[in-house]
């Protein structure tokens, strides 16, 4: 029988935008309060995942539905809802993998609720006596790995969304063999409720993942372009941002980052390796591969550096390579420095891992000694980044 409860209550933030789609493929928002919506399905599958691929026994704690046993979950995970702070529009572009040039009529445009949604999570934890901590424990790591940036919610998470810092966690534990604490739980009476926010925060990170980071400043100008506004008198380009802060959007840097790993691939005949550090969709036939790896959107700090807008730039027909006439068009780039992270998953496959992270680290490199460009205009040398540090842990 059932004799122990453990309501474990978090409270988190988004540090970069979030998308939860619906059937339509919009982002999804609760129709009654017009607020952000992350299902529990969400919740749990993520947390499913991440118990799975460090060899949890997440079968105890989310149950299963195998023919020979059937194990009931343990845990029952709560709707959160957020209010919305503001809408965030990209726009974006297929590229190439061959060419490394955009692909006509392949332009992309989503729209993300923007970062600083509060959510409340909520778990009941159901247990034995002799099993308990372990099931809470389990729900810890991955609140761990939540705030570490592992665990992502919602869609296109490799490339920078859905991630979350835990603000304060906080649990209460109900014996149900006492009077007293069955009253209470019937009552939903949370009084009395401890803090774990530090006990979670101790929880050490599993050693399959592996982390890039690259500190350093752009050399010149970066343009990577944020959509058109109806503002007549704006300048016809500007550097995105998300807020007040100019940003490189992680899916422009991922982009980037694999079709540099794929050209140093095609130099040691490794292109299926290369292919599969990052993930493909192979069809109705082949098993689709997910990306192992993740990164995160890079905040530039240009408080050091005017803006300033290029005028009287000309504008160059693709297809003959000469000067459009009345083609004349303004741009406002951005400079400073920024940090680049990234996240690994291992295969744990000794050979496959170590080629993994030395191909990562070739690519980093290239973008640090300012030898592979991010953003547009290349060819007039814009989107040079030099790096000052990179640590592998």
């Amino acid at each position: 029988m059932m004799r122990n409860i453990v309501f474990l209550k978090a409270e988190i933030v988004s540090m970069a935008p979030l998308f939860i789609g619906d059937d339509d493929g919009n982002v999804l928002i609760d129709d009654e309060t017009n607020m952000a919506y992350l299902p529990a399905t969400s919740i749990a599958g993520s947390f499913k995942a991440y118990l799975k691929s460090i060899d949890e026994d997440y079968k105890m704690l989310f149950g299963t539905q195998d023919e020979k046993n059937s194990i009931m979950s343990s845990v029952y995970v709560k709707d959160a809802f957020a209010k919305i702070n503001e809408f965030d529009r990209r726009d974006g572009v297929r590229i190439d993998n061959e060419s490394g040039s955009n692909v006509g009529g392949c332009k992309i445009e989503r729209l993300y609720l923007g970062q600083g949604l509060k959510f409340d999570l909520g778990f009941e934890i159901h247990g034995e006596e002799d099993n308990i901590e372990d099931l809470k424990n389990m729900i810890y790591k991955c609140l761990n790995a939540l705030d570490e940036g592992i665990i992502r919610l919602g869609g296109h998470k490799s490339n920078g969304l859905g991630i979350f810092k835990i603000i304060s966690a906080k649990e209460i534990k109900f014996n149900l063999n006492d009077k007293e604490d069955l009253f209470k739980y019937l009552k939903k009476d949370h009084s009395g409720m401890v803090d774990v926010k530090e006990t979670i925060d101790n929880v050490p990170v599993d050693d399959r993942y592996v982390k890039f980071v690259m500190k350093g400043e752009f050399t010149t100008p970066l343009l990577i372009k944020a959509p058109k506004t109806f503002n007549p008198k704006d300048v016809d380009d500007r550097s995105i941002k998300s807020g007040d802060e100019y940003l490189i959007p992680g899916s422009s840097f991922k982009g980037v980052l694999r079709s540099r790993v794929e050209k140093i691939a095609k130099y040691f005949g490794s292109v299926d390796e290369a292919s599969e550090i990052f993930g493909s969709i192979n069809g109705k036939d082949k098993e689709n591969i997910l990306s192992r790896v993740f990164v995160r959107e890079s905040i530039i700090d240009n408080r050091k550096f005017e803006e300033k807008v290029y005028y009287n730039r000309i504008k160059i027909d693709k297809f003959t390579g000469g000067v459009r006439h009345s083609g004349l068009v303004n741009d406002m780039p951005v400079q400073g420095k920024t940090q680049f992270d990234v996240i690994y998953r291992k295969k744990n496959d000794e050979k496959f891992d170590d080629y993994a992270i030395g191909i990562l680290a070739l690519a980093l490199r290239d973008l640090g000694t300012e030898n592979l460009t991010l953003g547009g205009g290349n060819n007039i040398g814009r989107g040079r980044f030099k790096a000052s540090t990179m640590t592998i842990s």
